[in-house]
C-alpha cells in the first residue's frame, strides 16, 4: 500500500501541476483575446519604396555603364589607325620604288644599246679622221676585215 500512497501523492501533484498549467493558458488566452492588432504597414511600405529608389538607382548606373561599354566596344578596334596608315604608305613606298627600279632596268638595255651606238659613231668618226691621217694602216685594216668577215671565219 504504500507504493500506492506514492503514486496517489504524484498523481495529485501531476494534476495540480497540470491545472496550474490549465489556468495560465486561460490567462493568456484572455489576454489574447483582448489584444487588437493593428494592421499598420506603413514602416514596411516605407522600407519598400527605399528599396524601389535604391534599386532604380542601381539599375541606372548599370545602364549608364551599359551604354559607355558598348560606347567602347564600337569604338575599339583591333589594329590601331598609325599602324594601318603606316602600313598603307610602307605599301606605297615600296611600289613606287619597284616602279622606279622596274623602269629604269627596262631602259638599262635602251641605255646600254644608245651608249653602244654613240661609241660606235665616235669610234667610226675617230678612226675616219686616223685613217684619214694614215692611209696605209687602212688599206691593212680593209685586209683585215675581209678576212675576218670570209665564210671560212665565221663558223
Amino acid at each position: 500500500m504504500n507504493k500506492m500512497d506514492e503514486i496517489m501523492e504524484l498523481l495529485t501533484e501531476e494534476i495540480e501541476g497540470f491545472n496550474r498549467s490549465i489556468k495560465k493558458l486561460e490567462k493568456l488566452s484572455r489576454k489574447w483575446d483582448d489584444l487588437r492588432i493593428k494592421a499598420d504597414s506603413s514602416h514596411i511600405e516605407d522600407y519598400i519604396k527605399d528599396f524601389l529608389q535604391q534599386q532604380k538607382i542601381g539599375i541606372d548606373t548599370y545602364k549608364e555603364g551599359a551604354k559607355e561599354t558598348s560606347r567602347i566596344i564600337k569604338s575599339a578596334t583591333l589594329i590601331p589607325r598609325w599602324l594601318i596608315t603606316l602600313c598603307c604608305v610602307a605599301t606605297c613606298i615600296i611600289m613606287f620604288t619597284f616602279g622606279y627600279f622596274g623602269y629604269h632596268f627596262i631602259r638599262f638595255e635602251e641605255n646600254k644599246q644608245e651608249a653602244f651606238r654613240q661609241g660606235r659613231v665616235e669610234a667610226i668618226s675617230e678612226l675616219g679622221g686616223y685613217f684619214d691621217d694614215h692611209p696605209i694602216i687602212y688599206r691593212d685594216f680593209q685586209r683585215w676585215s675581209k678576212k675576218k668577215d670570209s665564210p671560212s671565219n665565221q663558223e
